[in-house]
C-alpha cells in the first residue's frame, strides 16, 4: 500500500469536487508526471546503465529523457574508460571514422558511438542519464510524492482546475507555482553538481 489515495484525495480537496471520478483524478497526476519528465531535471532522477557497443549503436534506456555522461571503454583512461562527446548528427555522420573515436550522436531512441566497435567482443560503455519520475499508484510509491510533496500536488492542480470550469485563474496560479519550484529545483541540481568544485579567480591581463 503507498500514499497513492492520500494524494488523489487530497487533490479532490483542493479542488473541492469529490465528484470528479477516480479515473479522472488519476489522470491529473499522469498528467503531472509528463510535466515533470518535460521540466525537471534533479538528482533524483538520475540513473546509470552500462551495455555493449555491437554495430556502433546501441538502443537508448526505456526511460531515458537526457543525457548526462557518456563513456566509451579506451585503455587510455584511468579506470578503462574516457568520455565522450556529443556531436551534432550532420558532423557526427560526416566525421572520419577512427578506432579511438570518443564521440556520440542520437537518432531517435538510439544513440550512436564514433570509431570502430571491436568485432569479436564489441565496445563497453556507460550512460549516466535522466529517467523519468515513477508512476505514482497504489503498488509504487514516488519520491516526487515524498521529497517535493507540493511541487507534485501544484502540477497536479493546474490540469485538475482546467477541467474546472470557471477556474482557469486558479489553473494558471497552479502552473506558475509549479514552473516555479521546477526551475529552482533545477538550478539547484546544477549549482550542487559543481559544489565540489574549487573556486578560481579568472586570470586578468596587464597591459600596463
Amino acid at each position: 500500500m503507498t500514499d497513492f489515495a492520500d494524494f488523489k484525495s487530497q487533490i479532490m480537496e483542493w479542488i473541492n469536487r469529490q465528484d470528479f471520478s477516480d479515473v479522472l483524478v488519476t489522470s491529473f497526476v499522469r498528467m503531472a508526471e509528463s510535466k515533470l519528465n518535460q521540466e525537471l531535471r534533479v538528482a533524483q532522477m538520475i540513473r546509470s546503465v552500462d551495455g555493449l557497443i555491437a554495430s556502433r549503436c546501441a538502443p537508448l534506456p526505456p526511460d531515458w529523457l537526457a543525457m548526462d555522461l557518456v563513456r566509451i571503454a579506451n585503455d587510455n583512461g584511468a579506470d578503462g574508460f574516457l568520455t565522450a562527446r556529443y556531436k551534432a548528427r550532420d558532423e557526427f555522420f560526416n566525421q572520419r571514422d577512427t578506432k579511438t573515436a570518443l564521440f556520440y550522436t542520437l537518432v531517435g531512441t538510439q544513440i550512436y558511438f564514433g570509431g570502430t566497435p571491436d568485432p569479436v567482443d564489441g565496445t563497453e560503455f556507460k550512460l549516466v542519464y535522466y529517467g523519468e519520475v515513477p508512476v505514482f499508484s497504489d503498488t509504487q510509491q514516488s519520491w516526487v510524492y515524498t521529497k517535493q510533496p507540493n511541487l507534485y500536488l501544484s502540477a497536479a492542480l493546474m490540469h485538475a482546475y482546467l477541467h474546472a470550469v470557471g477556474e482557469e485563474q486558479s489553473a494558471a496560479g497552479a502552473k506558475t507555482l509549479a514552473e516555479d519550484m521546477i526551475h529552482k529545483l533545477n538550478a539547484a541540481h546544477l549549482g550542487a553538481k559543481a559544489s565540489g568544485s574549487r573556486v578560481t579567480t579568472p586570470r586578468r591581463r596587464s597591459f600596463g
